[in-house]
């Protein structure tokens, strides 16, 4: 178990810990410096084990903030540790700083940590608090950073939220990425993949009503499971250029109007609840176009990584076909966004769709 220690003694502290691994085949491995800030509330042994998925994948030195701005007279706490990236006879290890503050330590941070991250490295900032509150240490860590990660789960408004990032993205050379994107990532793919050709993409320029399903479940660290549907619906209004009339709100349905060239389009959201899926999660889409072609790409009800893919006319129903997403895990969001560079011109056509939504019905 990790020890408290003094700020002053993190070096030294992991100096003896490293020192005391000699010899059992365990080497020391970093690409980047990895900094997750955070609000102490249930999510944060959700972003600890976030961290311990990224290692895995990507060996880097963790500096895991978390504040508690309702308690005045805590002590810091600063803790030191190893994290293993594999198993194995030649493990992997890593270093892990932890920091945590109270309301008083808490403008602390940046001196705390601005000595401990490794130089010539890339800075990766998990900001996982709703980033468009005043917060000037946020504001300070992201300034030490090649690229800022949003949560926009922590966001209790979207449409505020998106104007935000937008922001941050004309007033800095930062690159920006989103947690929630991330998670869509495979979706957008399988609609890459699905419409492809020139006849399906035509086809999908003369769309009339689309349905999409998500899962509504919640969680501990999930507490607005429809936003992934909302950024889906948005990037495809956007990248089509649709033209946003109206939303609506049908008990726990949100409808989406828009014009196109041609004729208005509907996009309603349908929630759903399913146990052995990540909230928010992406359940079924299907699409009606204006010359009464179908398609309906639905997750298989036992294997949830596998959609199912049918196309149909009024005179053709065509084989379905399969396409396999990469099995849902924690972390694997994050995992997405660092392989990753700069940011991402859909993410912000997206957020511009977002920002342009009018409706109270919006807010999360």
């Amino acid at each position: 178990m990790a020890q408290i220690i003094h700020p002053a003694q993190i070096e030294s502290e992991l100096e003896r810990i490293w020192n005391s691994l000699q010899g059992k085949n365990k080497m020391r491995a970093c690409l980047f410096n990895l900094i997750i800030y955070s609000k102490k509330s249930l999510r944060t042994s959700y972003l600890s084990q976030v961290a311990q998925k990224v290692i895995e994948k990507f060996p880097s030195r963790i500096l895991f903030i978390t504040y508690d701005d309702k308690t005045s007279n805590q002590v810091l706490k600063t803790t030191v540790s190893v994290l293993s990236a594999n198993s194995g006879n030649n493990e992997i290890i890593c270093d892990m700083i932890e920091i945590e503050v109270c309301q008083k330590d808490h403008v602390k941070v940046p001196f705390i940590v601005l000595p401990h991250i490794l130089p010539d490295l890339p800075v990766y900032f998990v900001h996982a608090d709703a980033p468009n509150l005043e917060n000037p240490i946020a504001a300070k860590l992201k300034h030490l950073s090649n690229r800022i990660i949003f949560d926009s789960e922590t966001s209790l408004n979207l449409k505020t939220f998106a104007q935000f990032v937008l922001n941050c993205h004309t007033t800095s050379e930062i690159d920006i990425a989103d947690l929630n994107w991330a998670r869509t990532e495979e979706w957008r793919l399988l609609f890459a993949n699905v419409f492809k050709s020139s006849d399906d993409l035509a086809f999908l320029k003369q769309s009339k009503e689309i349905h999409i399903t998500f899962n509504a479940k919640k969680s501990d660290f999930v507490c607005h499971p429809r936003i992934q549907s909302i950024y889906l619906q948005a990037w495809l209004a956007s990248q089509l250029e649709w033209h946003f009339s109206k939303i609506d709100q049908e008990e726990d349905r949100l409808i989406f109007s828009y014009q196109t060239h041609n004729l208005p389009v509907k996009v309603t959201l349908h929630p759903n609840e399913v146990d052995l899926l990540s909230s928010g999660r992406i359940l079924g889409i299907k699409i009606q176009t204006k010359s009464q072609e179908c398609y309906e790409l639905k997750r298989h009800s036992k294997y949830l990584n596998h959609v199912i893919i049918e196309k149909s006319s009024s005179t053709l129903c065509y084989i379905p076909t399969h396409f396999v997403f990469e099995k849902d895990g924690i972390g694997q969001s994050l995992v997405k966004e660092i392989c990753h560079q700069g940011t991402s011109q859909h993410y912000m056509n997206m957020l511009e769709m977002v920002k342009k939504i009018e409706g109270d019905s919006f807010c999360l």
